[in-house]
């Protein structure tokens, strides 16, 4: 069985990808996992080579907690694909969107992945803001823009 990545932020496209993730599910019986990014820009996963120790979390090196909004998205998703009859994965992830979207779908083997389409400025684009067309590029399997 074939898996489909959904990303879900909240948003009114994202909704668009849960609806369309729905009816590839339908249509050839794949599992649907919903994916929320955190949007972060520094990797927390990564080695600090700025600031001093003292600048260090009382928590450091301990496994993440998604945030409330992440924890809020997942849930809505949930609750709209369970009224719908299936059955989602839930999972998130810290960093840039666009290439979590594509680590998350190499790591489940997603046949398909199912993004909202956003309508973003020349500004965005210009400062590498555009996740559809970073998904597009990067993603090897078929992508579709709800």
């Amino acid at each position: 069985m074939s898996g489909i990545l959904v990303g879900y932020d909240g948003s009114e496209s994202g909704r668009r990808a849960l609806s369309r993730a729905i009816a590839e599910a339908r249509r050839s019986h794949a599992r649907v996992t919903v994916l929320s990014v955190a949007n972060m820009p520094l990797d927390p996963e990564a080695p600090r080579f700025f600031g001093t120790l003292d600048d260090m979390s009382p928590g450091e090196g301990e496994p993440l907690s998604p945030p409330p909004q992440v924890v809020a998205d997942l849930t809505e998703a949930r609750e709209l694909l369970s009224a719908e009859g299936v059955d989602p994965d839930l999972v998130w992830a810290a960093g840039d969107p666009g290439n979590e979207i594509v680590e998350a779908a190499k790591r489940i083997h997603a046949r398909t992945i199912v993004i909202g389409e956003h309508h973003h400025g020349f500004l965005s684009r210009l400062f590498g803001g555009d996740v559809d067309a970073e998904v597009q590029r990067e993603a090897g399997c078929i992508v579709i823009l709800a």
